[in-house]
């Protein structure tokens, strides 16, 4: 696929402009989707779902845990999209409300096979967390704690610190170029460690980018700032292939509502109570910024201070599960709609959370499209690539904080970078491995 000229390039450190200040309009990735007249084969479904499966079930380390893995599976492994592309992503995922990661999954998901890529990715990415958390709930609510559960997180979580370390060193080499974007990573991680919010963050390190791209650099960067006629047919053909695909979507999820529909005319007091979780759920993810954690306070307001859905020990235990789950923190949320309305509630939870900020991005892609070879577009972005670098560096070091508490953890933080870095070896085993060192050293 073109896709590979591309990611190679930014992989081996080389500046597609070849001028050190910004990546070449849409010769850095293009896709199947994009220009179907070229003879591309475009990914398949089946691929696109086993891909974000498998990162879902084994995404552990919250947003920029999954976008570590993320990037290692279709930019560097699968060659999907390129490093630009993924700063696309990344920028989109943060101006919206909601979970960031199901976000940035969400446009590469388009970006390969438009609106079915789009709902591919999402649920493949989130159905092995979401199954996870039911199971948990199902058991916490009948049993109480699961300590093995925490057992096996201990151990966890030194994996993703060693993680996190190996994604900073290899986006690093493919987005810190020059000694401009060395300054915008630093100040983004600098920002960071503030507490400055991520939203303000990007936008500033795109606004910084910007400044610093001078007119003489945009004019040699950026050669046309209009569509090529190729992509604009390609973009026609994919809008008449989307308009055939709506229908069988919004059949899928009228079909979908069924079985909520069956639960809540069997149980009396099921309306109002599916009607109060959607109002809830809709209402924070429309209207929660900075990710899933943001929503947390909202959460705990919401479901225990107003409607006392959950007593505080019963969230605070929620939260926990969904911190030791795979997947965003958000997913928290399926845990307190199983308490409301077993697994009905749990999936009007779920769909409250997400749905929102899935239309939002699916109209802000098309936005972007109209503008995205504009010289003020590809300077912004030029500020969020060596920002994203920032981000990881940062979350490595708080989490590193929290999940190296003794040797034994240090240890096999360091053995987990090494093996990436000497090896490459598929993170899933270093999961899998440190789930073992967590259940039998603690």
């Amino acid at each position: 696929m073109a896709a590979t000229d591309g990611g190679e390039s930014l992989a081996a450190g080389h500046d597609p402009a070849q001028n050190g200040d910004s990546p070449r309009p849409r010769e850095r990735g293009r896709n199947p989707v994009q220009s179907p007249s070229c003879g591309h084969v475009p990914v398949r479904l089946g691929e696109i779902a086993r891909t974000f499966a498998k990162i879902g079930t084994i995404g552990f380390g919250g947003g920029v845990g999954m976008l570590a893995l993320l990037r290692q599976e279709v930019v560097e492994k699968r060659r999907w999209i390129d490093d630009a592309q993924l700063s696309v992503a990344v920028a989109m995922g943060q101006m919206l409300p909601g979970p960031f990661v199901s976000n940035y999954a969400e446009y590469i998901g388009y970006e390969l096979r438009s609106m079915r890529g789009m709902v591919t990715a999402h649920v493949s990415l989130m159905l092995p967390c979401f199954v996870l958390m039911l199971v948990l709930s199902m058991l916490y609510f009948r049993f109480g704690s699961m300590p093995i559960v925490a057992k096996l997180f201990s151990g966890v979580q030194p994996v993703v610190v060693g993680i996190l370390a190996w994604a900073t060193w290899s986006i690093g080499k493919a987005n810190i170029r020059n000694r401009r974007s060395v300054v915008i990573g630093v100040i983004a991680a600098a920002a960071l460690f503030l507490k400055v919010d991520v939203l303000l963050v990007v936008i500033g390190c795109g606004v910084l980018g910007i400044l610093l791209m001078g007119k003489g650099q945009r004019d040699k960067g950026i050669e046309r700032t209009d569509q090529p006629k190729s992509e604009v047919r390609g973009q026609k053909s994919e809008g008449r292939s989307e308009e055939g695909a709506g229908g069988k979507l919004r059949m899928l999820s009228l079909a979908s509502l069924l079985p909520l529909l069956v639960v809540a005319a069997a149980v009396p007091g099921a309306w109002q109570k599916a009607g109060e979780l959607a109002y809830v759920f809709l209402k924070i993810g429309a209207a929660t910024f900075g990710g899933g954690f943001a929503a947390i306070p909202f959460l705990q307001h919401e479901v225990v201070d107003v409607r006392h859905w959950l007593t505080m020990q019963e969230f605070i235990d929620g939260v926990a599960l969904g911190q030791v789950t795979p997947g965003p923190v958000a997913i928290t949320g399926a845990f307190v709609g199983f308490k409301v309305l077993g697994v009905a509630g749990a999936v009007i939870a779920y769909l409250g959370t997400f749905l929102p900020s899935f239309l939002m991005l699916w109209g802000l892609i098309h936005i972007y499209r109209r503008v995205q070879y504009n010289h003020v577009v590809q300077g912004f972005l030029s500020g969020v690539m060596p920002a994203v670098t920032g981000m990881i560096l940062t979350a490595t070091i708080f989490i590193g904080r929290t999940a190296i508490g003794g040797p034994v953890a240090a240890i096999v933080a360091l053995l987990t970078l090494g093996l990436l870095l000497r090896y490459r070896l598929e993170p899933v085993w270093l999961i899998l491995g440190g789930a073992l060192v967590g259940l039998v050293t603690v």
